[in-house]
């Protein structure tokens, strides 16, 4: 009853505000597969309940996307219904009121980007969901292939989501040198799990000041996750945290990142410093 109530407020308010412009996000990730999956999700239904309709598109082909979660469940990809002109419907599932998952292709991006009649047909399917998702989630990785690729998704804003272990850091930073090296100036979110307000602010501030000297990368603060058992009590049952435990501390998280990413509300960056912290050493 709650999950109904819930979906239909969220129903409601996007109808109150209508169709707001689309907007695209690159989710890089440098934690586990597990970790990020779990994390589309939750960060999708944040955004649904704020009113917002949106798609996650799994544009991995290393099996590790958030679509391998419901993939007996999506007949086709995106790439398929292009060629063969399938029911859009077969494309995706709708894992809750406003909220979808679709895969792009089986294939890298880089053997089909240069069939142009089908890309065309692919960015008139894309548009076509659009219509019903303001947002659009993109599950990627720049080292295993390139998503700005895609003519619709040229502009995308990007985030990258780190947690506070040394080797997360690390992998992070090297993800934005090879941005940096292959892709250019864009707009870059970090977005930081596991960790507190001031252990993702210091990450924050270390990873940022890195990527402004040695890569010329403007990096804004998106948001962190803090560790909460509530995040694995929801998973068990099959809900997202904002559903399942509404007033915990990982919901509050995921409602302040979602409003942030809107541009409703910018989480404020002040430098904070633990006494027994240690600036991180990037390699450049």
């Amino acid at each position: 009853m709650l999950h109904s109530m819930v979906e239909d407020q969220a129903a409601g308010l996007r109808r109150m505000l209508g169709k707001p412009n689309t907007k695209n996000f690159v989710v890089l990730s440098a934690i586990a597969a597990s970790q990020k999956n779990s994390l589309l999700l939750n960060l999708a239904s944040s955004l649904i309940y704020a009113g917002n309709s949106t798609h996650i598109l799994d544009m991995r082909t290393d099996h590790s996307g958030v679509s391998t979660r419901v993939q007996s469940l999506i007949k086709s990809s995106l790439w398929d219904i292009a060629k063969k002109s399938q029911p859009l419907q077969a494309c995706f599932y709708e894992f809750i009121q406003g909220g979808r998952i679709s895969q792009l292709s089986k294939l890298a991006i880089s053997e089909i980007i240069n069939q142009t009649s089908t890309i065309a047909h692919l960015s008139k399917i894309i548009q076509s969901l659009s219509m019903d998702s303001n947002i659009w989630l993109l599950d990627a990785d720049l080292k295993l292939d390139n998503p700005y690729l895609i003519p619709d998704f040229v502009e995308s804003e990007t985030i990258l989501i780190v947690s506070s272990s040394p080797g997360s850091i690390k992998n992070g930073y090297s993800q934005l040198k090879h941005i940096a090296n292959n892709n250019g100036r864009r707009k870059i979110g970090l977005l930081v799990i596991n960790a507190d307000d001031v252990q993702a602010q210091l990450i924050y501030k270390n990873i940022a000041t890195a990527s402004k000297d040695y890569l010329s990368i403007q990096l804004d603060f998106v948001g962190f996750i803090p560790e909460d058992d509530y995040l694995s009590k929801s998973a068990l049952l099959g809900k997202s945290i904002i559903e399942a435990f509404p007033l915990s501390k990982a919901s509050h998280a995921f409602r302040t990142i979602a409003e942030s990413l809107m541009h409703k509300k910018s989480p404020s960056f002040v430098p904070k410093t633990s006494p027994n912290s240690q600036p991180l050493v990037l390699e450049h």
